[in-house]
């Protein structure tokens, strides 16, 4: 590891690197290990602030301190998989880099939000990242999906080190025209690895990005795409340490990345059908005619020929038989394959007045990539597949595929790439539920768990006194709504200069809230701020509302975790967030195991209540308005209260301000 040190030890604001030397785990560890850490426990005899001098997390908080020791301790001893439970705000990301600052070895780092990548980048500049191909321009001026050697070569020939913005790295020659070889790529060496000591300067954007984050000791990346650069096992070497961040995270992540939903929408898209919009539109009857034969010829029901429409299936539900379970499973495979293959086809098409645009082609192509990865599982592993039709209409609009299980897939997906696994998040709450959904060998394993907040309770009360309505799918409505919005004015008022944060956990719920407040409450309306579903726009919205001095009040379903909430005074949880019950995925795995259905639900609340304060400075107060969440807190389903699930010191700040 030595070249990547020396060229960390250039960069400014790290603190001293290699302090303990870190050696090749032989074994598995020493058996299951659990550490528990209180407000008395005693740091070990260890020069911490060699670590962090001359950085900005100089000192390190005493919670860092408590946490390094267990965690260095397990390294040295050849743990696997290293799992902290730290409270949310208490410095993750500081500990992230200075575990591996301290061995000197360089480590992947990854985030489920691209603003938790970012977050890093900001705080810690000598750290490198990389997104995926779709986000960075192709230098060579060609039509996206270039696949002939000849038009590729003659671009390279032209090429400058200013891309023409015609065509995405994702959609370029070197993935499209076998035989191309481009030297603005990373190069590989007489091994067929590429070459990571070669001029990221030299590259294209994409691959420069990359080399220089392969070359750097801190590889920062999104979940999805160190997914599916893990899965392909062509590009990411093994390194000493993954470290991951908000790992609760982890499985949902996992079981996203082996879903597939196939919609009426994505069939417009692939087919370049006109939309119901577009048949509402016409302007005259002719065309309207022209356009339901275009939809009907491909959206009626698949019929192994010329219609891609969804097969007409019965949803899978609980009583399902596994023959019928089975059966319905081979048909959807059989209708995917078919797609998958037309899609293909059409990706080649070369006719003008034919052929995908940049865009769609993208699009086709990740679709093509999706439904392949899905077709080997499903033919593996059937048992581990639920389906969902929607059945509200005369012929399915869509189809949900999802896998109940993907601890078998972990190893491939994302654990392989380190040496060491260090799972980091505020709210594991149940270990053996996290272990088992992510294949965790508790043999491999030491879970350290910080049993409380650095931050005074005075300083994060959290109320439920103020109630607002029901939400539930059966109950929410506009009295519900409307009490909603009285509840919010009433608190609003209580801070009219001060920032807050309204948490509605779905879009539904959301815009309910928002018309409420627009109708009756029309001055707390006035201070709401909200953003768009398009990335970049959401992320602008977020910069602005935490850099601007005002009394506005986000409204986010986005902002549920991850949000640094630290210029916020008040936050607003809107419902208790219980999984939907109407996804067969959750349904199926809440019925196998009620008890991993509470605690995802007392996760994501958890989160929630974390939001706004970050720091042992940092007031924030957070009001529970869900009329029925006393009821969850204190008895809970089966008998089961959120009391005993959540952390201590949450459930200790309700008791205390009811």
């Amino acid at each position: 590891w030595l070249p990547v040190l020396e060229r960390v030890a250039d960069e400014k604001d790290i603190g001293k690197v290699g302090l303990v030397k870190w050696n090749e785990p032989t074994g598995s560890g020493k058996g299951f290990k659990e550490v528990t850490i209180d407000e008395n426990t005693q740091p070990i005899k260890f020069d911490f602030d060699a670590l962090s001098k001359d950085t900005h997390f100089h000192p390190l908080r005493d919670i860092q301190k408590q946490v390094l020791g267990p965690m260095m301790e397990a390294v040295n001893d050849g743990y696997k998989n290293i799992v902290l439970e730290c409270p949310t705000g208490s410095g993750k990301s500081a500990l992230a880099k200075t575990i591996a600052q301290a061995f000197g070895v360089p480590s992947y780092i990854v985030t489920h939000l691209k603003g938790l990548q970012a977050q890093y980048l900001k705080e810690m500049p000598y750290m490198k990242s990389v997104m995926g191909r779709g986000n960075y321009d192709c230098l060579l001026d060609v039509e996206a999906g270039c696949d002939d050697v000849k038009v590729a070569e003659a671009a390279l020939e032209a090429v400058t080190d200013k891309s023409p913005e015609t065509c995405s790295a994702a959609l370029a020659p070197c993935k499209y025209a076998k035989g191309f070889k481009c030297t603005k790529m990373t190069p590989k060496n007489d091994f067929g690895m590429y070459d990571f000591d070669a001029d990221p300067n030299k590259m294209c954007s994409y691959y420069g990005a990359l080399t220089r984050a392969q070359k750097a000791m801190y590889f920062v990346g999104n979940t999805a795409y160190m997914m599916a650069m893990g899965k392909s096992g062509k590009v990411l070497p093994q390194r000493p340490f993954l470290i991951v961040d908000e790992a609760h995270q982890l499985a949902n992540n996992m079981m996203s990345f082996h879903s597939l939903t196939v919609s009426q929408r994505m069939l417009e898209k692939l087919f370049r059908l006109p939309t119901q919009k577009d048949l509402s539109n016409a302007k005259s009857e002719r065309k309207k005619e022209e356009y339901r034969k275009q939809r009907e010829t491909i959206l009626k029901v698949f019929d192994g020929k010329s219609a891609f429409g969804i097969p007409k299936l019965t949803s899978m539900s609980l009583t399902t038989p596994p023959a019928k379970r089975k059966e319905s499973l081979q048909v959807f495979g059989r209708y995917l394959f078919a797609l998958r293959e037309e899609v293909k086809r059409k990706m080649k098409e070369k006719d003008s007045q034919t052929k995908y645009d940049k865009r769609e082609l993208s699009y086709a192509s990740n679709c093509a990539a999706r439904i392949d990865d899905l077709l080997g599982s499903i033919a593996t592993d059937w048992e581990n597949w639920v389906y969902q039709v929607d059945e509200n209409n005369e012929y399915p609009t869509w189809v949900a595929l999802k896998p109940l299980k993907v601890a078998d897939y972990a190893e491939d997906l994302l654990f392989k790439l380190g040496h060491q696994r260090i799972l980091m998040s505020g709210t594991i709450l149940d270990y053996d539920i996290f272990g088992r959904e992510l294949g965790l060998k508790p043999e491999e394993t030491t879970y350290i768990k910080v049993e409380y907040s650095p931050f005074p309770e005075k300083n994060r009360p959290i109320f439920t006194h103020i109630k607002g309505g029901k939400l539930s799918r059966k109950e929410r409505g506009l009295e519900s709504y409307k009490k909603c919005a009285d509840a919010i004015a009433k608190i609003a008022a209580k801070y009219p200069d001060q920032k807050g944060l309204i948490l509605p956990y779905t879009d539904d719920i959301e815009t309910g809230i928002v018309e409420a407040l627009k109708e009756n409450h029309p001055l707390v309306y006035a201070r709401l701020r909200q953003h768009s579903k398009i990335p970049k726009e959401r992320d602008a919205v977020f910069r602005e509302f935490e850099d601007e001095q005002n009394n506005e009040i986000l409204i986010s379903t986005y902002a549920n975790q991850g949000f640094d909430g630290k210029m916020v005074d008040f936050t607003v949880i809107a419902k208790v967030p219980f999984g939907p019950l109407g996804d067969i995925q959750v349904k199926t795995k809440a019925e196998n195991d009620p008890k991993w259905y509470q605690m995802m639900t007392a996760v994501e609340l958890a989160q929630m209540a974390g939001r706004c304060v970050r720091s042992n400075t940092d007031k924030g107060h957070t009001y529970i308005i869900d009329p029925s969440f006393m009821f969850h807190f204190e008895r809970g389903m089966r008998n089961n209260p959120l009391a005993r699930v959540l952390p201590t010191y949450i459930a200790t700040s309700i008791i205390n301000n009811r």
